[in-house]
């Protein structure tokens, strides 16, 4: 039986931004390891992680890769603007052959931020995951 090449991973479609949310910045990398770890270990792909909050390091002692091809790049994104992380991002996919981008800490992007996002994973036929943070204020009732 011939081996099959995989070039969609489920969860994970080339050509997507997929936003996931979580409740405080601890939770974040914890998150972005589990989904690095699966994608460099499971499905031997080169990974890129991009953290806008400086948390590379960190990230790297969570992860261990297991893999004999997949690699894990990572990126401490200190400019903000979007335009900066696509031109990184390009770099990455045509000289490392990165098809899988995890972002952490990227700022709240406005609707055409986002839509110009969507353009970047489709014309390199990428997965962009965007974690992101929204601290919930949870109240306290004494009724």
């Amino acid at each position: 039986m011939a081996e099959q090449i995989i070039n969609q991973i489920p969860g994970y479609e080339n050509g997507l931004v997929h936003y996931v949310s979580t409740t405080d910045e601890v939770s974040a990398i914890f998150l972005a390891a589990q989904i690095v770890s699966d994608l460099l270990n499971k499905w031997n792909s080169n990974v890129a992680f991009f953290s806008y909050t400086g948390r590379c390091q960190t990230l790297i002692d969570l992860v261990k890769n297991e893999s004999k091809v997949a690699r894990l790049h990572t990126v401490i994104q200190k400019n903000k603007l979007l335009q900066v992380f696509i031109s990184k991002a390009q770099g990455m996919t045509n000289r490392k052959s990165v098809r899988q981008f995890v972002i952490e800490g990227m700022p709240e992007l406005d609707a055409s931020a986002k839509r110009r996002l969507e353009q970047h994973a489709k014309a390199n036929h990428t997965s962009i995951t965007v974690i992101e943070v929204h601290e919930e204020d949870v109240e306290l009732s004494l009724d």
